[in-house]
């Protein structure tokens, strides 16, 4: 299964489509199992999207005043989707597998979901001013990184990306976490289509 990254639908058939997907063949994505307790089991933090700060009033730049953990975000009684993108600002994060959220974004709540969350292996300065850019409501829809991609290492979701000069990063996926454990999970085909069948999982 090789993710489409930059390419869209209309040029995925391109030759230089093809040779990005030649490239990444080989490469294998382990599935987290339902009824894993993240909560206790993941060891590394993620990092709130946010703007960098000039001052000390205006908020902290530190990782350790930003980070959120796994049994913080993903605490008993609570339910949360989580939808990863490789990376920001590319093609088919932001054309196809963020706009569904956006748009379904109440729908979750309906559901029970506490928290839409959306994370990917990326500085958190870019996470943010890329959600800023599509317009996204924080309080909708959070954007969460993992920095240096320990998260995505520690349940083999890390992929090499080096191809398509975006160094490692983490696969296409999405997941609810209900108290603390994967109540589904799926390895993205269709991002457009992801929302929508995440949403049905809730």
């Amino acid at each position: 299964m090789i993710p489409r990254l930059l390419v869209s639908k209309s040029t995925s058939a391109t030759a230089a489509g093809a040779s990005i997907r030649r490239r990444l063949l080989g490469q294998t994505t382990r599935s987290i199992a339902t009824g894993t307790d993240l909560a206790s089991s993941s060891s590394a933090p993620w990092q709130r999207a946010r703007p960098w700060h000039d001052d000390d009033v205006s908020g902290s730049n530190l990782a350790s005043d930003n980070a959120v953990s796994a049994s913080d975000l993903f605490a008993p009684g609570k339910k949360v989707a989580v939808f990863g993108v490789p990376a920001p600002y590319t093609g088919v994060c932001t054309h196809a597998h963020y706009p569904p959220y956006k748009a379904l974004a109440a729908k979750f709540k309906t559901k029970g979901v506490d928290e839409v969350v959306c994370y990917s292996v990326a500085d958190p300065y870019a996470h943010y001013n890329w959600a800023k850019n599509m317009g996204n409501d924080f309080g909708d829809i959070s954007f969460l990184a993992d920095v240096d991609g320990e998260w995505a290492r520690e349940h083999g979701l890390d992929r090499d990306y080096t191809a398509v000069s975006l160094g490692h990063r983490s696969a296409r996926f999405s997941m609810i976490v209900a108290d603390g454990c994967v109540k589904s999970f799926n390895i993205v085909e269709d991002a457009e289509k992801d929302a929508e069948t995440l949403l049905d999982q809730a």
